[in-house]
């Protein structure tokens, strides 16, 4: 159940990332407004740094994971990025196998 609110958090901060992007590249003068003016890249980098500690918290106390996989995890996530959120999130076939263990 917790997977599947870090997976909507995941999909929301990934929108607002590739919205970004796409106005970055599309709209080069709204983009130097939202910068310059209202500092909207500190919102995101903001949000990408809480995303990614509940990520790593959730990581590191709640899956019943080995010690090597878990820092293995949370390298993922540090260096990838939101990629590596993505690759880091469980699917279905690996949560069933934590509960099995």
């Amino acid at each position: 159940m917790q997977i599947k609110k870090l997976r909507i958090l995941l999909i929301i901060l990934t929108l607002i990332q590739v919205g970004y992007l796409i106005i970055t590249f599309i709209y080069p003068k709204l983009w130097i407004k939202l910068d310059f003016e209202y500092k909207v890249n500190w919102f995101i980098l903001g949000l990408h740094i809480i995303v990614a500690g509940v990520l790593i918290c959730f990581n590191c106390r709640k899956l019943s994971i080995d010690k090597r996989t878990k820092v293995n995890n949370t390298f993922l996530i540090l260096f990838l990025g939101v990629i590596g959120m993505w690759l880091w999130i469980p699917n279905k076939r690996e949560i069933e196998k934590m509960i099995t263990i």
